[in-house]
C-alpha cells in the first residue's frame, strides 16, 4: 500500500513547481520582449524599403501595408495594387504632379486560401533608360542606312545644283521659264538642306563640354527661337542650374524644341511655354532636371511612340530629323530626353544631364 506524502514533501513539491513557473514566465516575457524587437526592427526595415508592400488576406482585405496614405497619384492601366483585379507586370502611373511613373507589380500567395503579398516597384529610371537606349540602336542601324543613301545623293544633287543656277541665270530676261527654273533651284536647295542634315543625323558626335548656365542659355535660344509677342515666356530655372555639355549642340536641341513648341501652339488661345528645373540625384550624382511645358495641341499616343524617328514629322514642311538629332546630342552626352503628352492640352519635354561642379 503506497504511502501518502507528507506535508514537507508537497510543500516542496509547490516550491518547486512554483520556481518552474516563475522561470517559465520570465522566459516567457523574454520571449514576448524579443518578439516585440523584432517585430519593431521588421516594421522599421519594411517601411523603409524602397518599394510599395501590401500584405492581403484571402478575402481581399488589408492586412498590413508600408504605405498607408497610398499613392499620390493614379494608374493608367487598371486599379490599384491592393485591388484583387490589378495587373501584375509593367505598371504605368501618373501621380499628382502629372508626371509619369513605371513600376513592377509583382503578386505572391502566402500559403494556399491564407492571402497574398503583393508588391511595387519603381523602375521609371531603368525603363525610361532601356527605352532609349532601344531607340538609339534602331537611330544608330537607320543612321547608317541614311548615310550611305545620303552620300550616293549628294554628287548628282551637286551637278543639279550648278546647272539649276545656270539656267536661272540664262532664262533672267523670260519670266515665265526663269519662275519655273527658279522654283527647280529651291527644290534643290531643300534636297540639299535635307542630305546635310541626314550627315549631320548619322556622324558620332564628340562633345566638346563646358559649363551651361541653364536660365542664361535658354533666354539666348530663345531670343533667336522667333516666338512671338503673342507667346509667353516663363522661365523659372533656378540661377544656379548649369549642366557639364556642348553649348553648340545644346542649342541644336534647344532650338529644335522651342520651334517644335512655337508650331504646336500655332491658333492655340492663351499660348504658354514654361522652364521648371528639379535637382536630382542619381546614382549618388547629382542631376539638373529640366522640364520645357506647352499648351499645345499635344502629340496623340500613336504619333508619340514614333516621335523620334528620322524623317517622321507632325508638321508640314518639316524634315523629321529634328528630334531624331536631338535625342543622339543627349545620349552622346549620358544624358535622358523623354516626351509626355496629352492631345489638347500640350506637352512636356525632359531633359536630363549630370549638373556642372
Amino acid at each position: 500500500m503506497a504511502t501518502m506524502p507528507d506535508s514537507s514533501q508537497l510543500m516542496e513539491a509547490f516550491q518547486a513547481f512554483t520556481a518552474a513557473s516563475e522561470q517559465l514566465q520570465k522566459r516567457y516575457e523574454a520571449l514576448q520582449e524579443q518578439l516585440g524587437r523584432l517585430r519593431s526592427e521588421l516594421e522599421t526595415v519594411i517601411e523603409a524599403v524602397p518599394f510599395g508592400l501590401w500584405v492581403l488576406g484571402d478575402e481581399g482585405e488589408l492586412r498590413f501595408t508600408n504605405r498607408p496614405e497610398g499613392l499620390e497619384g493614379a494608374f493608367l492601366d487598371g486599379p490599384p495594387p491592393w485591388e484583387a483585379s490589378a495587373p501584375t507586370g509593367l505598371r504605368h502611373f501618373k501621380d499628382h504632379q502629372g508626371r509619369e511613373r513605371f513600376f513592377e507589380q509583382e503578386s505572391r500567395l502566402i500559403e494556399p486560401r491564407a492571402g497574398r503579398i503583393v508588391t511595387l516597384r519603381d523602375i521609371t529610371e531603368a525603363h525610361l533608360k532601356a527605352q532609349q537606349d532601344s531607340r538609339e540602336e534602331r537611330l544608330q542601324a537607320m543612321g547608317l542606312m541614311a548615310a550611305e543613301l545620303a552620300h550616293e545623293i549628294r554628287n548628282p544633287l551637286g551637278s543639279l545644283a550648278l546647272f539649276s543656277g545656270m539656267l536661272v541665270e540664262d532664262l533672267n530676261a523670260q519670266p515665265t521659264q526663269l519662275e519655273l527654273a527658279q522654283r527647280i533651284q529651291e527644290g534643290v536647295q531643300r534636297l540639299n538642306a535635307l542630305v546635310s542634315n541626314t550627315l549631320t543625323f548619322s556622324r558620332d558626335l564628340h562633345p566638346k563640354v563646358t559649363r551651361l548656365e541653364l536660365a542664361s542659355f535658354w533666354e539666348d535660344v530663345k531670343g533667336g527661337a522667333g516666338l512671338g509677342e503673342g507667346i509667353a515666356w516663363v522661365n523659372e530655372l533656378p540661377t544656379d542650374a548649369s549642366w557639364n555639355a556642348d553649348p553648340d549642340l545644346m542649342r541644336q536641341v534647344a532650338a529644335n524644341l522651342l520651334q517644335n513648341a512655337r508650331r504646336a501652339l500655332e491658333d492655340r488661345p492663351a499660348p504658354r511655354i514654361a522652364l521648371t528645373g528639379t535637382l536630382e540625384s542619381i546614382d549618388g550624382t547629382a542631376h539638373w532636371h529640366i522640364v520645357l511645358e506647352d499648351n499645345g495641341c499635344g502629340v496623340k499616343p500613336e504619333t508619340l511612340a514614333r516621335i523620334f524617328d528620322p524623317f517622321f514629322s507632325t508638321f508640314g514642311g518639316g524634315t523629321g530629323l529634328g528630334l531624331a538629332v536631338s535625342h543622339r546630342i543627349m545620349v552622346a552626352h549620358g544624358g535622358l530626353l523623354h516626351l509626355e503628352s496629352t492631345v489638347s492640352q500640350g506637352t512636356k519635354v525632359h531633359l536630363r544631364l549630370p549638373a556642372a561642379r
